[in-house]
């Protein structure tokens, strides 16, 4: 039912734009070994059955909780309605691959099923444009891109008719920062569906923890020693927008397919 309201949605009207989204599943659950094991089942089944190498999907766990983050990357909305259509019109080669796989131990499906509640969906739409990741991710190969496995999340809510001004802002931090010699991975994600109070999603990508705050604190000191730096703090802190919400998502490894 959710899949079908996305797709109602961006149907009427938001196709023709080509800009990259990520859809975002909030999955919680009370036994991670029985959601690991039945994930890596199915999406081997998935992979097997309709011949695709990379499903672009990846899973993080929030630490110190049972949520788990589903994402899956789609190069446009028009390709991701594409390949939720193309999946549910094939799911009989899905059951079919599974029953040719090495089956999981029984009472493995009604464990997970007991275990886990899927919650809410939201769709985000990338904003390239707003981001360092451009020049500094996507450069990246996959191994290296496994060293990199904390992303720090935040939740930003705009004032009615705000949003160019706090776009505008990404833009002079990031020239800023390059004048500065800053480089860190910066992604910026605009809401399209499911969002709630949130109207951008940024996510900090670093190594573990530890090294964000460092890092984080490094740059600061930078910023903090520049007039340009203080004068933008100035001009955008007027409450036009603010973070709602904060969270960390670790990359699980394992489960990315």
């Amino acid at each position: 039912m959710k899949n079908f309201f996305i797709k109602i949605l961006l149907l009427t009207g938001l196709l023709s734009q080509a800009q990259a989204v990520m859809v975002v599943t909030e999955i919680e659950t009370t036994s991670k070994d029985d959601f690991s094991t039945v994930v890596n089942f199915w999406m081997s089944a998935m992979k097997t059955a309709h011949e695709i190498q990379d499903m672009q999907t990846s899973i993080f766990a929030e630490p110190e909780s049972n949520t788990m983050q589903f994402i899956q990357w789609f190069e446009s909305k028009t390709a991701m309605v594409e390949r939720m259509e193309f999946l549910e019109s094939n799911e009989e080669k899905v059951w079919a691959t599974m029953q040719t796989m090495d089956p999981l131990p029984e009472g493995t499906f009604k464990a997970f099923s007991a275990a886990t509640d899927f919650r809410e969906s939201s769709v985000w739409e990338y904003m390239p444009e707003l981001s360092t990741t451009p020049q500094t991710w996507e450069t990246l190969s996959q191994e290296q891109r496994d060293q990199f496995p904390y992303n720090r999340v935040q939740f930003i809510d705009v004032a009615t008719n705000q949003e160019r001004a706090y776009e505008q802002q990404n833009k002079d931090y990031n020239a800023l920062d390059k004048e500065l010699g800053i480089s860190y991975h910066y992604a910026v994600f605009k809401s399209v569906f499911g969002a709630k109070d949130a109207d951008y999603m940024v996510i900090c990508i670093d190594k573990s923890r530890f090294e964000y705050h460092k890092n984080w604190e490094a740059r600061m000191n930078i910023r903090n020693q520049n007039e340009k730096f203080k004068e933008l703090v100035s001009e955008n802190s007027n409450g036009k927008w603010s973070v709602i919400s904060e969270t960390t998502w670790n990359r699980v490894l394992e489960l990315t397919f």
